[in-house]
């Protein structure tokens, strides 16, 4: 148990971000085709250490959105809506891409090969040699540890960056759904989704229910008459 904990404890796990179970989101301004709520730091807010260090070298800002669709039409994200960043428009990077630049690296856990150890033995003071004893080669079980730990959590990255991935998602009428955004930007700001231009002309907004009266009472029935 000891040797694998060690042999583990270099690699960065990766524990899934869930935007859809994320209870607090920055509303952006209201806008009426779309409801649009964000948040960033989401990779340090839920432990992934390793990524975030790779997150700040690749120059990403990785955010989790929620978006609910207002219009009386579907929307595709990357069609129909522009993501405005600040002051301007911005593509977030597709979820696979996004995952392949912020993953760890997993060849450097080679070196751990080179780790091994010699119980026991003779130390000669003059030349700082050992001789005897019994040689461990725990080089190979640390380097494998590792190697196989830092590649599952590249898997489990990429598999929850390609799931909540909204590039080319269509939103139907009335539906909210989740992503992970990978924005390449220096420093975080306010965000909005707007209607691409052209698009104004065909956004229907959503109908709003029909209330119908409620039905009249029918009349008593009428008592039928006697003849004496």
């Amino acid at each position: 148990m000891g040797l694998l904990t060690l042999a583990t404890s270099c690699a960065g796990s990766y524990a899934p971000i869930r935007p859809d179970r994320i209870a607090t989101y920055q509303a952006s301004a209201a806008h009426a085709p779309v409801d649009f709520d964000y948040q960033f730091d989401v990779l340090r807010l839920h432990g992934n250490k390793k990524y975030v260090k790779k997150e700040a070298k690749r120059g990403y800002h990785v955010a989790a959105v929620r978006v609910t669709n207002n219009s009386g039409r579907e929307l595709n994200f990357s069609r129909d809506l522009n993501l405005v960043y600040g002051d301007r428009p911005i593509a977030p990077v597709a979820g696979t891409a996004a995952a392949q630049d912020m993953k760890q690296g997993v060849a450097i856990y080679l070196l751990y090969l080179l780790l091994n150890f010699n119980v026991g033995g003779t130390k000669d003071a003059r030349t700082g040699a050992t001789t005897g004893g019994t040689f461990i080669p725990t080089g190979p079980f640390i380097a494998g540890g590792n190697m196989l730990g830092a590649s599952q959590a590249n898997r489990n990255m990429r598999r929850e960056f390609e799931e909540f991935d909204l590039t080319n998602r269509t939103i139907k009428p009335g539906e909210t759904v989740y992503g992970i955004m990978s924005l390449r930007e220096t420093s975080v700001a306010p965000m909005r989704l707007e209607l691409r231009p052209g698009t104004e002309s065909t956004y229907v907004p959503a109908a709003a229910p029909v209330v119908l009266p409620a039905p009249m009472p029918a009349p008593p029935a009428a008592t039928p008459r006697r003849d004496d």
